[in-house]
């Protein structure tokens, strides 16, 4: 998660904005105007003439450490009820809508300037925002994106920089898109930093909903939490601007009728604006004719799965909504090439090897039904279990997995020897045999053992892009990867792979990952 809280002017030194034209619904307290150069939501980073902004956050209450602000230099405070302090006080109704407010006036207002693009929604977020920006690429338009898979690195110096997620490290890299003369931006939008008002202060020309599950459920509390929770990514959308939605998704389709604004529907069962209809799907690639209106063309993708058909119709929809004509879309989206640990086929002989990064129940089906549609034989899947979900999605996953595979191994995302079991036991409340699974906390074991007992034929899906941080002989942390135990498990049962094959600078030994 992005820590950014700090933004100040890009403005000339001396200039600034006025808190009170910024806040008008604010309640003053001290009786004068403040000029605003800087602001800052943690009292850790606050820097003398610092606008410190109180949010009550999950662990601790931004309110309670207003002198410890004060003492470091803050001039003012913007907070939700008053305080027992000397400086200067506005009371807001909402302490984190305002800090997104004053964010993007000290970095330029960026969306003044920008064509700017927000995709939420449960899955696919991330494929679709790098659609989307390899449609804006071939259309010679001068964008940049932040995604989970790629971070915000081609305008942010950093070597792995996290998405932006609040309003102040959206703010600021909004601010540095536009200070690069960048035209458009896409960002990808989770239902956290809905949650929290990261969005406040951005305008969007283009929101995405792609589809809307039950998810996070152990941070929203209810399903129908989590759906308000997504759906509020159209406050930020501008009155003149347009919704992609998706006609199959139950939920998405419901919001045509409360929405006022232009919309496009993207589908494949439903009627919709934007629809596909597969015509080939081989191992590594597929065919499908996309229709927008009148309009067809057939459309090659690396990519396979109906879930990535989703995909790229909703991209296209953000390309023709931006003035894009058809034959360039369908360039964009057969330009932008398989990304790692998406559905990605790591080998085919003597059986298949997936990876996938998916861990929920909507994610591993989508899996999980590609793959059954190339395998001829058994489906052997290594499922990651993931701690933070709720006991009911732990459930209805472990029924997922009794389903549709052949054989499941159920793994955490490390190798240490510490382990939570209790997940795991949620899963298996969800089998009605439960004694078909296998549980082998090791993740490093557990990949082995599922590679162990497929056959020519089969296929074997390792799924939640396990990565473990280990040091080598005292040496800085490298990162071991499931695509590195998979290829050290086949180069030392199957043979090496050969020389043609790109992956073959990256093989271990299997002892390397045995702890």
């Amino acid at each position: 998660m992005s820590t950014q809280t700090w933004v100040e002017t890009q403005q000339v030194p001396g200039w600034g904005y006025s808190l009170r034209k910024l806040l008008p619904q604010a309640k003053s307290v001290g009786g004068r105007d403040v000029l605003v150069t800087s602001c800052c939501g943690n009292w850790r980073e606050c820097r003398p003439n610092d606008l410190y902004v109180a949010v009550e956050g999950s662990h601790e209450d931004g309110h309670d450490f207003a002198q410890n602000a004060i003492d470091q230099g803050a001039s003012a405070i913007v907070g939700e009820r008053l305080l027992a302090v000397s400086a200067p006080q506005f009371i807001v109704e909402d302490s984190r809508i305002a800090l997104g407010t004053i964010c993007h006036a000290l970095s330029g207002n960026p969306c003044q300037h920008l064509r700017t693009i927000g995709v939420a929604g449960t899955d696919g977020k991330t494929v679709i925002s790098l659609l989307i920006d390899s449609i804006l690429r071939h259309a010679n338009l001068n964008c940049a994106a932040a995604t989970s898979l790629r971070g915000a690195s081609d305008l942010w110096d950093q070597e792995s920089p996290d998405i932006p997620d609040n309003s102040p490290s959206i703010a600021h890299w909004l601010g540095s898109v536009m200070a690069a003369g960048r035209s458009h931006a896409v960002l990808e939008i989770s239902s956290l930093t809905l949650a929290q008002h990261g969005l406040a202060g951005a305008q969007l020309d283009v929101a995405v909903l792609g589809n809307i599950r039950r998810d996070h459920l152990a941070f929203h509390g209810t399903a129908e939490n989590y759906r308000d929770v997504q759906s509020r990514v159209l406050k930020y959308l501008r009155p003149d601007g347009t919704l992609i939605l998706n006609a199959d998704d139950p939920t998405s389709r419901r919001l045509l009728d409360v929405v006022d604004v232009p919309a496009l529907t993207v589908g494949i069962h439903q009627p919709a604006e934007i629809t596909a209809s597969l015509l080939d799907r081989q191992l590594g690639l597929q065919t499908f004719l996309l229709t927008a209106g009148g309009d067809s063309a057939v459309v090659s993708t690396a990519m396979i799965g109906k879930h990535h058909i989703y995909n790229c119709l909703t991209a296209a929809a953000v390309g023709l909504a931006l003035g894009i004509d058809l034959p360039t879309v369908v360039a964009g989206i057969e330009r932008l090439q398989p990304l790692p640990v998406r559905l990605e086929c790591l080998s085919s002989h003597p059986f298949s090897v997936w990876l996938d990064s998916g861990r929920r129940t909507s994610q591993l089906a989508a899996a999980i039904q590609t793959i059954g549609q190339e395998t001829r034989r058994r489906l052997h899947v290594v499922a990651t279990i993931d701690g933070r979900s709720g006991s009911d999605q732990l459930r209805h996953l472990g029924h997922l997995l009794e389903r549709v595979a052949d054989q499941v191994t159920l793994t955490q995302d490390r190798a240490e020897p510490c382990y939570d079991y209790e997940p795991m036991h949620q899963v298996l409340d969800g089998f009605e045999t439960p004694g078909q699974a296998m549980v082998i906390p090791n993740r490093w074991r557990a990949i082995e053992w599922a590679l162990s007992q497929a056959e020519p034929g089969d296929a074997v899906l390792v799924a939640g892009d396990g990565r473990v941080n280990v040091a080598v002989d005292g040496e800085s942390p490298c990162w071991i990867t499931d695509r590195d135990v998979c290829q050290a498990w086949l180069s030392n049962r199957v043979g090496p792979r050969t020389d043609d094959d790109p992956g073959n600078e990256s093989i271990h030994r299997l002892d390397d990952f045995r702890p």
